[in-house]
């Protein structure tokens, strides 16, 4: 079974750790996030959120945070599942940091999750096809 929380280990908190996946990670856009990843050695998920300062008002910010917590804490399990698929390996870590930009805050759920699906989806193609060129 499932469990549909964040637990402490499962998220990104120093700010060391956004920056190494900035630099070190890959990275796509959707029409309001940005999307860093990172796979390496390990086991598991992480996760991060940002938000940008674009979103003036603090309630607006919070409310961009609350949304894409709850699409990961959902998706979490099928998100790794997939890059496992892809990568085809089962001893990854996935370290993923979402970045909201303004009009995020205006969205539902279910757009914020129609999203980000749509976006990992087109990464997950993207990185099939890569892995497809180099054999």
């Amino acid at each position: 079974m499932a469990v549909y929380g964040i637990r402490k280990k499962e998220r990104i908190r120093s700010d060391l750790e956004y920056q190494e996946i900035r630099r070190q990670g890959k990275r796509f856009r959707t029409k309001n996030f940005l999307v860093n990843y990172l796979i390496r050695e390990g086991d598991g998920i992480k996760f991060g959120v940002r938000v940008s300062r674009e979103i003036k008002r603090a309630c607006d910010r919070n409310r961009a945070k609350r949304l894409v917590r709850e699409f990961f804490r959902v998706n979490k399990y099928e998100i790794l599942k997939q890059f496992q698929e892809t990568v085809g390996k089962k001893g990854f870590a996935l370290e993923i940091v979402f970045i909201a930009y303004p009009a995020t805050e205006a969205l539902k759920l279910e757009q914020v999750e129609k999203e980000l699906r749509n976006g990992l989806t087109k990464e997950i193609k993207r990185i099939q096809g890569n892995k497809w060129r180099e054999q």
